[in-house]
């Protein structure tokens, strides 16, 4: 069947019609593909679409690589077994969703009818044809034995249902995919993954590459305002050819606009399954919902301080790194609701300690007092904390209301060992009641330190995934970032997705746990304690493998906690997160919102931003 191309009707306005108001039964659905038999497996794939359209679902996920299996060596050992678009899968399923009106995507190892060159693509289908695809652009170490990088860009197709992108496993390392379908106005994110592990009793040295990408997909949602369906899959794979193992543990999961996960299949341990359907998790949704959740937080954007340093390429090399590894301490200060602790804050001696947020003032002050309250650099605010650093021998790090002028800005500072403020940086990215007696900043700050790079920002900034991307293009090997109450949305990500012994599930906040993994640096928060919430925590750049997510007991005044920087990373690591970016696919990050060029590439759906493509 010939490939049917929808157009993309970009963001709903006061002159679109709004798309996806009626409820949609959506799943994820967990299929086992038999490795390397492409003809069973599109056989096989054609059952489980008839079964789960039994079932009354409308949108349906299926994992990565589904009719060909994941595990290959290099590029030779999986040809026979790649598809193309239309082909065998398409033709195969298409005259079920035409007969049963189901959409579904579904990860293939494609091979391009023209060029011969494979790639890991996602495509949708409905009752109408072919809809659309994607190919991935996150290729991790083993898609690079046998994929060509993506050449779609972030595509989002406009449906029956709703507006949907796709996105594949690894993408989700990168939080600028994610975006950039919230930027072309998706309402569902479809996410297509075999999310794997290392095997039980995997000796320690081999262990430190043991990820888990399912563990990721809570941030799609949250961040961006949009539901997410994240299929993954589960059973043990096998290359018969090399006796290479890949253990997949399941967690297929299903998230709302807000962050919240709706539905999630069951994590399970290491066992050889049948190929073919195994299970499906599902929620109703309403897609249109996503609308005003997406639009609130896209309206936080900032790109002018976004340009171009999100859209530069820095690999192979990248001399604003921190070079030679150190020790460092750090402390993140939990106070009580209510009166400031600032008189009794001191850093232990070399210990970097924050402080929560507004920190010589009374938590809970309304916006008239906190201007009225607001006063200049150097002044008693500036000179208390440079005092606490000096008395220490360490480095604190408070924030106050600075008036500049008839301005007033929420300032961090950051005072040394002696006894000087030796860096401030005005919050960029207000919200909330910050903005009624604030006005934000122009520019993040890095600055250099015997603990190595410290970048400075508020806890309640950090729901912008772009500013925590700043922070990982400068280099910084620490974001010290004061909070105050601890925030409503914790880490629901499951536990058993974890290695660590101590998962963060239900007691983090998540946007900084978010922004620490996502930038592979560490991030430390002081803040309040309200009831058995904290904001005073200190997150790792690996928390799911092996940097711990440490939140503030009832009894501590501080948190403190002993590392290195720059963090050495297991699978992954800040210079070859930066180096595996493909910044011509991020240009629409750093255009404005008025931009020709952003409103051209939403309005096509698909393809790179025409103004980079000339």
């Amino acid at each position: 069947m010939a490939c049917l191309a929808l157009a993309f009707a970009g963001p709903a306005t006061a002159q679109t019609a709004p798309r996806g108001q009626k409820p949609v039964k959506v799943a994820a659905v967990d299929f086992i593909p038999a490795w390397g038999d492409l003809d069973g497996n599109v056989a096989r794939l054609a059952q489980a679409v008839e079964k789960v359209a039994q079932q009354g679902i409308e949108y349906a996920v299926f994992p990565e690589t589904a009719v060909s299996g994941y595990l290959f060596s290099d590029s030779a050992q999986l040809a026979p077994f790649l598809d193309t678009i239309p082909g065998k899968a398409t033709a195969a399923v298409l005259p079920i969703l035409q007969r049963t009106g189901l959409h579904m995507s579904v990860g293939i190892a494609e091979r391009d009818a023209v060029t011969g060159l494979a790639y890991n693509t996602a495509v949708l289908m409905g009752p109408t044809g072919i809809i659309g695809k994607y190919r991935k652009n996150g290729l991790n170490p083993q898609d690079q034995k046998v994929f060509a990088p993506g050449t779609t860009g972030v595509e989002v197709f406009d449906t029956p249902l709703g507006r949907i992108g796709l996105v594949i496993c690894y993408d989700d390392t990168y939080w600028q995919y994610a975006r950039l379908a919230a930027l072309r106005g998706a309402q569902i994110i479809g996410w297509h993954s075999v999310s794997d592990r290392v095997m039980p009793g995997t000796p320690p040295a081999q262990a430190t590459g043991n990820h888990s990408t399912v563990a990721s997909v809570q941030y799609m949602s949250a961040q961006n305002g949009v539901w997410v369906v994240g299929a993954t899959r589960s059973g043990v794979e096998t290359n018969p050819v090399t006796g290479g193992k890949l253990y997949y543990n399941g967690g297929s999961s299903i998230w709302s606009p807000k962050g919240e996960k709706l539905a999630q299949a069951p994590v399970v341990p290491p066992e050889t399954l049948p190929p073919g359907f195994n299970s499906l998790v599902s929620a109703t949704i309403v897609p249109a919902e996503a609308d005003a959740e997406r639009t609130a937080r896209l309206a936080r954007r900032r790109p002018d301080l976004y340009r171009p340093l999100l859209a530069l390429h820095r690999s192979p090399t990248d001399g604003t790194a921190t070079t030679g590894e150190r020790a460092v301490s750090l402390a993140a200060a939990q106070w009580p609701e209510g009166p400031s602790l600032l008189a009794s804050a001191r850093p232990a001696a070399g210990e970097l300690l924050v402080l929560p947020e507004l920190s010589a003032l009374p938590s809970g002050l309304p916006a008239a007092e906190l201007a009225k309250r607001a006063e200049p650099r150097d002044g008693a605010f500036e000179q208390a904390l440079a005092a606490s650093a000096k008395a220490g021998a360490g480095w604190v790090v408070g924030s106050y209301p600075e008036r500049d002028g008839g301005r007033v800005f929420h300032t961090v500072a950051l005072a040394g060992p002696e006894g000087k403020v030796i860096a401030r940086y005005r919050a960029t990215h207000l919200a909330g009641d910050a903005t009624a007696w604030a006005v934000a900043g122009d520019a993040p700050v890095v600055v250099d330190t015997p603990l190595g790079r410290i970048g400075l920002a508020l806890a309640s900034e950090l729901a912008v995934p772009e500013l925590g991307g700043l922070y990982g293009a400068l280099r910084a090997d620490i974001v010290a970032a004061p909070a105050g109450l601890p925030d409503a949305l914790k880490v629901q990500i499951d536990a058993k997705l974890y290695a660590v012994s101590d998962p963060p599930t239900g007691r983090a906040d998540f946007y900084p746990y978010a922004t620490a993994k996502q930038n592979q640096l560490w991030l430390v928060s002081g803040g309040r304690r309200s009831g058995n919430a904290t904001a005073a925590a200190i997150y790792g750049p690996e928390p799911v493998v092996e940097t711990p997510t440490l939140t503030a007991s009832a009894s501590e005044p501080a948190l403190r906690y002993r590392t290195r920087v720059p963090a050495p990373g297991t699978w992954i690591n800040q210079q070859q997160l930066i180096g595996g970016q493909i910044p011509l696919f991020y240009v629409p990050l750093v255009l404005a919102s008025d931009n020709a060029c952003l409103k051209q590439w939403q309005a096509a759906g698909t393809g790179a931003p025409p103004c980079a493509a000339r």
